[in-house]
């Protein structure tokens, strides 16, 4: 079987053509039927191969064509980044093929909210078809089938779509809706996703305070410095992830961690803590700032005097966590560095090595992860002078590990420590040190 399967009649005009990486070689198209035929009815499938070979062999990747656009949509839903095939060491890759992009349905598709609940599918028709040619406009309703307030209106071109939004988004105020009227294009699969990898991130943020401070038994005993530190570490949290995306709410996530491997490899000293941070403050509200000084004052009682009544481990609990919201101010806000360094490791076309023991490999990395997003997790923990994902250059998909080297081994150990096995969505990252050259040993 070569190309197209035996079908006399044609996919309905908006099907999809999808992208399907991550396949074992040895699977022909008969075997990807089988796994795409209960998502809906196959038309085509074409598996890429390299035509310098005698006989051509599989590329690993397939193009997969469905009668209907729901079925695509369905098997994408089930299958992409979620389900491995034997053999395989990562989750099926599988989006709208580059040739569909140009018209693709989710870049001409509208939501309209704030509708009045008295407008049926025609009024919106007449409302937005001065814009251009409407193929498809629906009303969200609920099981009663009574609207919800909100529509979708897919037009012809991106270009109708796009002026629709500038002259009808917030232009007036329906009857019965409290603010005015919202025109932007609806969420793609990719946003979805995304959305979806934050609440994620939401809920391991959530169980990492209920183990934290779920653990703080005992208060009874504390002095008042001690309480006054746990309630400005709490609020120093709130006020940072009030402001973070997901990914800077996964670092945050790993500081204590962090600053617990980082405290049994480094020396500590008795030295002001918010020194190393100073660059850093300007960045932040003064509000933040007070807080950390005032931290700072409080700090005196940390570890410099020995507890008693067992609420020594309680103590290590507070110190690891207020080291580690530190690291989170010196590391995490500035930006600029992390683009510089970008830039510098593009125009230098290779990777730069660390020294010895400084250097890791990163395997399990989300599909959608890029350089910017694996550097801006492993600053916390030191000086990260590279940092690379790896892509594969006949999909240019990610590999989905990546190479990341600090200027010490410290906080290579720190990042270990803090990041190996720790969960982003449906994978679970594998964080270790780069095998010498000179070393057959495993570490």
């Amino acid at each position: 079987m070569n190309g197209a399967l035996d079908h006399s009649d044609q996919p309905d005009p908006d099907a999809i053509k999808m992208f399907v990486g991550q396949i074992p070689r040895s699977w022909s198209e008969k075997e990807l039927k089988e796994l795409f035929e209960p998502y809906g009815a196959v038309y085509q499938i074409n598996v890429l191969r390299d035509r310098s070979q005698n006989p051509p062999q599989s590329k690993g990747c397939c193009f997969v064509t469905f009668y209907t656009r729901k079925a695509a949509l369905e098997a994408q839903n089930a299958l992409h980044n979620i389900k491995t095939l034997p053999g395989m060491h990562h989750p099926i890759q599988m989006k709208p093929a580059d040739s569909e992009k140009s018209n693709a349905v989710e870049d001409r598709k509208l939501f309209i909210g704030m509708v009045s609940k008295k407008c049926n599918e025609n009024d919106i028709r007449v409302m937005f078809s001065p814009f251009g040619q409407i193929e498809e406009c629906r009303i969200l309703r609920g099981p009663d089938g009574l609207s919800r307030g909100c529509a979708f209106v897919t037009f012809s071109t991106r270009a109708m779509a796009q002026n629709a939004i500038k002259a009808m988004h917030q232009s007036q105020t329906m009857e019965g809706c409290s603010s005015p009227i919202v025109v932007k294009f609806a969420d793609t699969q990719k946003d979805k996703e995304q959305r979806r990898l934050q609440q994620q991130l939401a809920q391991q943020m959530q169980q990492l305070n209920t183990a934290t401070w779920g653990n703080l038994t005992g208060l009874g005993g504390l002095t008042p410095q001690y309480l006054a530190v746990s309630s400005c570490l709490l609020k120093l949290h709130f006020v940072f992830c009030a402001g973070m995306n997901a990914l800077q709410l996964q670092n945050l996530a790993t500081l204590a961690a962090a600053a617990a491997a980082a405290q049994t490899s480094a020396t500590t000293t008795n030295a002001n803590p918010l020194s190393t941070t100073t660059g850093a403050l300007g960045a932040l509200t003064s509000p933040v700032a007070q807080m950390l000084s005032g931290m700072a004052a409080l700090n005196g009682g940390l570890g410099a005097t020995g507890l008693t009544n067992g609420t020594a481990g309680t103590m290590d609990a507070l110190t690891q966590a207020y080291s580690g919201i530190q690291q989170y101010a010196a590391a995490a806000l500035p930006t600029l560095y992390s683009q510089s360094l970008l830039q510098q490791q593009s125009a230098a076309g290779s990777q730069k090595e660390g020294p010895e023991g400084a250097n890791l490999f990163i395997y399990h990395l989300p599909q959608e992860f890029g350089d910017q997003d694996i550097l801006q997790m492993f600053m916390p923990f030191g000086n990260v002078i590279s940092a690379k994902v790896f892509i594969d250059k006949q999909t240019n998909l990610s590999k989905c590990f990546g190479f990341v080297s600090y200027d010490n081994p410290v906080s290579a150990q720190a990042a270990i420590q803090a990041m190996n096995g720790f969960q982003i969505g449906m994978k679970r990252l594998k964080v270790q040190l780069k095998r010498s050259k000179n070393d057959s040993k495993p570490y």
